[in-house]
């Protein structure tokens, strides 16, 4: 699995969604193979842990939805 992979499956691996057994390891993998990589997910797990606790129970206004995936996109 490469960098890109890992950022494109970050989300589903965090949300515990889609990916195999098999892509749940080799992502694994990879995060104890690449210093960067490993940074990224460290920053997005603890906005995902952020999120979870203080957002439960309210709904995501659609502008900051999109403003949150235009930023993402740019890494």
């Amino acid at each position: 699995m490469d960098c890109q992979e890992v950022v494109e499956k970050m989300y589903l691996y965090l949300d515990h969604e889609i990916l195999t057994e098999e892509e749940r390891r080799e992502f694994e993998k990879h995060l104890e193979m690449c210093r960067q990589c490993c940074k990224r997910y460290e920053f997005e797990r603890a906005l995902w842990l952020l999120i979870r606790q203080n957002g439960l129970g309210e709904a995501i206004p659609e502008t900051l939805l999109h403003r949150i995936e235009n930023v993402i996109a740019q890494f």
